[in-house]
């Protein structure tokens, strides 16, 4: 990441969802003074939604460009001025003409951002296009934690956990994490939010408890 950020190269994370792709992306862009914008593709995007996406990503307003050669202006203007890191989420959605148009807009600014490439099956989308393939500097691939990475970076997170013993670790992951940051994360922060100094089995069961009904309530209203 930080030879991406200082030269303004591509980059490519692949890994299921929850591994913390786009979490890592934006703490290393922090620790490299770049500031950071998530574009995050839809599933069935239209024409022009990569160019929509990344102007709104950057800016936070909606595009004032009406057709694909105004938007590309806009968004080439705008990352020229930012310099910060675009990260392109859900990239398995962005389809040819996206990663065309990406490589693109990289291309034209000669280049002064970098650009992350993110999402599950990202180095099989991307080698649909030889030209951005080949542009890529890093590629890395994230798990679901495990063994002695999940202990070491769950103590690293969050204080709470520093002294825990590696069986109360283990019983969260097994009954909710699976190794998933994205889901530690909600842990941290439910203990957080209950104050808890130090978690134990019962603070890790009861905020488990809380989080899956909260999850169950959230499909029954999508339903």
């Amino acid at each position: 990441m930080t030879s991406i950020l200082k030269r303004n190269r591509i980059g490519l994370i692949d890994g299921p969802p929850g591994t913390g792709k786009t979490t890592f992306a934006q703490w290393a862009a922090e620790r490299c003074g770049r500031p950071s914008a998530v574009a995050a593709m839809p599933e069935n995007p239209a024409p022009n939604d990569f160019l929509r996406v990344s102007i709104v990503a950057v800016t936070g307003q909606n595009p004032d460009g009406h057709n694909k050669t105004e938007m590309e202006a806009e968004l080439v203007a705008a990352l020229a001025d930012w310099k910060g890191l675009l990260i392109l989420d859900e990239i398995q959605n962005v389809g040819l003409r996206g990663l065309t148009e990406a490589r693109y807009i990289h291309d034209t600014t000669r280049p002064q951002f970098p650009l992350l490439l993110v999402g599950w099956g990202a180095s099989k989308t991307v080698r649909e296009n030889q030209p951005l393939s080949e542009r890529i500097r890093q590629r890395r691939f994230f798990k679901p934690l495990k063994g002695a990475d999940l202990f070491t970076t769950v103590r690293a997170i969050d204080e709470r956990f520093i002294g825990v013993p590696d069986d109360v670790i283990r019983y969260a992951d097994d009954r909710y994490a699976q190794g998933l940051l994205r889901r530690w994360v909600a842990l941290i922060e439910t203990l957080q939010d209950w104050e808890v100094e130090h978690a134990n089995e019962d603070d890790l069961t009861e905020a488990i408890t809380s989080i899956t009904e909260d999850e169950d309530e959230d499909e029954d209203d999508a339903a």
